[in-house]
């Protein structure tokens, strides 16, 4: 089997935000150094011939500690529309483990300081190009669907950030911050604390550095942060007991860790097992964002959401192998609907990654969004485009180093 399609698990659901997933991802660079971040822009065709190069280890978490998961409240109208969203809170009666990577060494990778990071980031600021003003006239929310080794994601929303917050946006929603870290979030961001733990931006270590910069642009702007994720431990135990309830087989059989159940539902089609791990990691993730989003939002609130590019409206939208329609296991955006909020869905593509071999995973992973960028923005200059009602693709420019252009 390919690695492709574990790649496209691993960094469009967000299975690399290795310690309180409980999965840890190991960058294997094949292209120029490891030590710089590359910027990426589309100066033509998108090639199909990209192979990943990443190499993703996957830790098998234990799933049976003592600490409780937690989940938002959902309205009862919810309830009555979505069923499954009730199911979901069964996430709270399972006890959490502590992370196989919990012990590990975080932080930016050898030979990468802070210091550089923040250098070879803003070397590169240019003007953020979405229309935000305009979108959130006739949307509660503009939801950035992203690839978790970008830089310029996170990049892109500390330079918008002023900018939205003056177009009503006060509320930021992260799908990487974990709820149990949102006392710590509000705390610093609200003023009250001078400085964040360390654990509540060890979801992404080699983007930590940025991460702080746009929870301090927050800080600076009045705009909350919502931390939308749950560890992903208990999301891997509800999905070993539907996969029982679907198959019939011993829930022993499918307790593993999120990435190798993941892994298993990419290898081929089983009945009941693939319907149940998308059902967990993508509809009732998008369910419990959705509602942990709603409730920090007052009446006439506007917000702006990071989460992984498979949570959006998008062409490259993952399917799991399973048969069917692309949107049958819906979005972030169609959850939001429900719960009376209408979303506008932005892809992101193009700028600046944690390697070069992120820049590649990216544009093998989306390339229907990268020839569309190719057309938008031949030069690589930054660009905006609607793509429907309440979608759009947005290309943050950059340049590719010529070895990869060539492959």
């Amino acid at each position: 089997m390919s690695r492709s399609p574990r790649l496209a698990v691993a960094l469009l659901l967000g299975l690399s935000t290795a310690a309180s997933a409980g999965v840890v991802g190991k960058l294997t660079p094949s292209l120029g150094s490891a030590n710089s971040p590359v910027t990426l822009s589309m100066s033509g065709s998108v090639s199909a011939s990209f192979t990943p190069a990443l190499t993703a280890v996957m830790s098998a978490p234990s799933l049976t500690a003592s600490s409780p998961i937690l989940l938002p409240s959902l309205p009862v109208s919810v309830v009555a529309l979505q069923p499954v969203a009730a199911r979901a809170q069964a996430l709270a009666a399972h006890p959490l483990a502590a992370p196989a990577s919990a012990n590990r060494e975080r932080g930016p990778p050898a030979g990468l300081s802070a210091a550089a990071v923040a250098r070879t980031v803003s070397d590169a600021v240019r003007d953020w190009t979405v229309p935000s003003a305009e979108i959130l006239e006739d949307h509660d929310a503009l939801i950035v669907g992203e690839n978790h080794q970008s830089l310029a994601s996170v990049t892109e929303l500390s330079r918008a950030l002023p900018g939205l917050a003056k177009a009503g946006v006060t509320v930021l929603g992260i799908e990487g911050l974990k709820r149990p870290n949102q006392a710590a979030v509000d705390a610093y961001v609200s003023g009250r604390a001078q400085s964040l733990p360390a654990e509540v931006l060890s979801f992404s270590p080699r983007r930590r550095d940025v991460f702080a910069a746009l929870l301090k642009t927050a800080r600076e702007t009045g705009v909350r942060v919502v931390a939308l994720g749950v560890p992903l431990d208990g999301w891997a135990r509800q999905a070993a007991e539907l996969a029982a309830e679907k198959t019939g087989d011993p829930l022993e059989s499918f307790l593993r860790s999120p990435g190798d159940q993941l892994y298993r539902a990419q290898a081929g089609y089983e009945h009941g097992y693939n319907e149940a791990v998308a059902e967990v990691y993508l509809t009732r993730r998008n369910q419990s964002m959705a509602a942990f989003l709603t409730e920090a939002m007052i009446k006439g609130a506007k917000a702006v959401v990071l989460v992984g590019q498979n949570h959006i409206e998008s062409a490259d939208a993952f399917t799991l192998q399973l048969p069917g329609e692309r949107s049958r296991w819906g979005t972030m955006g169609k959850e939001l609907a429900r719960l009376g909020l209408k979303a506008f869905s932005l892809t992101l593509t193009g700028g600046r990654f944690i390697d070069v071999d992120g820049a590649k995973d990216d544009r093998d992973a989306r390339r229907a969004s990268y020839a569309r960028a190719a057309k938008l923005s031949p030069h690589g200059a930054p660009a905006f485009e609607r793509t429907g009602e309440s979608t759009g693709l947005y290309h943050a420019g950059g340049t590719v180093p010529g070895s990869v252009v060539a492959h």
